[in-house]
């Protein structure tokens, strides 16, 4: 009942509720994440987990701007061909997201991040609001739900690992409504601000 619950209004009709709704999830999952690995797992177990993080500082705030928005919008063309793909009500695309979120709470829990002290960051909400992190995942969330509708290949029922996926539109039949349009364009002006500002973060500590 939960789960039916949950999945009726991330497949909403109206975009921001699905926003709301899928934001809601994922932060449930990275809160637990965050908070159980740090309290349980290892400090810096999860260090070059993100191949992305392993990329050197490009050498100037510009640059390295460029280079994280680069990276982060292939992430988010990643989460939007995984739309393509939809299993019952529910696209791909938003397991991409919610896959991520636990593994992302645990690198801040165990202290793994790329940049800077390597020390754990403590459950608080005012980690919150100085880092980027947040502002991209909300960024990336906004982007997958606007695009839910790119749907290619169907899965009618369960179970999933068995029922297999049925070629049922192309991409001549993709559209967006307006506030889908408005959702997508936000979630990528606020990727590009989470981005800038850890790039200056970023800059402050290796520049």
């Amino acid at each position: 009942m939960a789960l039916g619950t949950v999945g009726k209004w991330v497949n909403h009709d109206d975009v921001v509720v699905r926003f709301v709704a899928l934001w809601t999830v994922v932060a449930v999952v990275f809160t637990a994440s965050w908070v159980g690995s740090y309290y349980v797992l290892p400090a810096g177990i999860l260090r070059g987990s993100n191949p992305g993080a392993s990329i050197p500082y490009a050498g100037s705030v510009w640059l390295e701007f460029l280079t994280l928005f680069a990276w982060n919008v292939g992430v988010t063309l990643v989460a939007i061909g995984a739309n393509t793909f939809r299993s019952v009500n529910t696209p791909l695309g938003y397991v991409v997201v919610v896959v991520q979120a636990p593994q992302y709470g645990a690198v801040w829990g165990t202290g793994s991040l790329a940049v800077g002290s390597g020390a754990r960051i403590a459950p608080s909400l005012s980690v919150l609001v100085d880092r980027s992190g947040p502002m991209e995942i909300t960024a990336v969330i906004a982007i997958v739900v606007a695009t839910r509708g790119v749907m290619l290949w169907h899965q009618q029922s369960g179970p999933r690992w068995r029922e297999e996926f049925e070629r049922v539109r192309s991409p001549g039949d993709w559209t967006l409504t307006r506030r889908e349009w408005v959702v997508l364009t936000g979630g990528y002006l606020l990727l590009a601000i989470a981005n800038y500002r850890e790039a200056i973060a970023i800059a402050q500590v290796v520049g």
